[in-house]
């Protein structure tokens, strides 16, 4: 049954996004196409070339600079309209008139909410590729590949170990926090906020977003504190040193500390904001 829900949870908001998206590809490519026309411009010869050339060389760059602006706002706004998108289709299909039909399926809680986590994995796992593609096809040259071959051999040497034990434990550090913190903690975050706003008598969307910064604020707060009153997580450094001036002892706290605490924090609140949701689908649901 869960593949029956996913199924329809990915219709219901792929047509949307696959044109979102396919526009941001399309935009990618007509920017290549233009940067190889000025190319071939600046290369060329011909009479009054010197004029032509500045003045091509001139309207180019305004061109590109103008593009370049778009583009980063387009990038942007794809991901985060995608993020928007998925979560207010999230919030209608669970507490909408939509979700009097949702909730009365003959399935489990549990696999209506993975339904929905689901599809927002698939679609941002999508959207990064997406965007991954669209900034690869923009600056893939002969004169820059090498550059970008350069950049992943370095990234991936570190997360395979090449660069060393601990820059492998840092490199693996840092992707396992990024994945964990969005594809889990993020997503999560933003259910139980949704269920929290269902129990507002009114102004439900208002409440979920207030629910979700407050949460978010108080959670970094804590966190912080945590990791200032815990030594081993505390990230200033204390130096004694005698009155020669030589350093006898230092205390700080470990990087690979530090990353296990903050996985184990994010991993932790993702399964209480899962377990808030399904103990207020199931107990406190309000459709009104």
């Amino acid at each position: 049954m869960l593949k029956k829900l996913y199924k329809y949870d990915w219709k219901s908001v792929s047509m949307i996004l696959l044109i979102l998206h396919g526009v941001l590809l399309a935009y990618s490519i007509i920017g290549r196409l233009a940067i190889t026309i000025g190319e071939n411009m600046a290369s060329g010869r011909g009479e009054n070339f010197d004029t032509h050339l500045s003045l091509s060389t001139t309207i180019f760059g305004l061109g590109a600079v103008a593009y370049i602006m778009i583009y980063a706002i387009f990038i942007i706004g794809i991901v985060l309209a995608t993020i928007l998108y998925l979560a207010v289709r999230m919030q209608k299909s669970l507490f909408s008139e939509e979700g009097y039909l949702t909730n009365t399926l003959p399935v489990s809680c549990d696999k209506i909410l993975w339904s929905k986590i689901l599809v927002f994995w698939t679609w941002s796992i999508i959207d990064f590729l997406c965007v991954a593609l669209s900034i690869f096809i923009l600056v893939s040259y002969p004169d820059t590949m090498t550059d970008i071959v350069e950049g992943f051999h370095s990234f991936f040497g570190s997360l395979f170990g090449l660069g060393g034990f601990n820059a492998m434990l840092e490199a693996l550090g840092v992707v396992l926090g990024l994945l964990i913190q969005y594809f889990f903690y993020f997503i999560a975050l933003i259910l139980f906020s949704i269920c929290l706003g269902s129990l507002f008598k009114t102004h439900k969307t208002l409440g979920a977003l207030v629910a979700f910064f407050g949460i978010n604020m108080g959670q970094t707060i804590v966190m912080l504190i945590l990791m200032f009153i815990i030594p081993p997580l505390s990230p200033i450094s204390t130096i004694v040193t005698t009155e020669s001036g030589r350093v006898i002892s230092s205390t700080g706290g470990s990087g690979n500390a530090q990353t296990i605490f903050l996985l184990s924090w994010y991993l932790i609140l993702s399964i209480v904001f899962y377990l808030g949701s399904r103990y207020i689908m199931t107990k406190k649901l309000n459709l009104d």
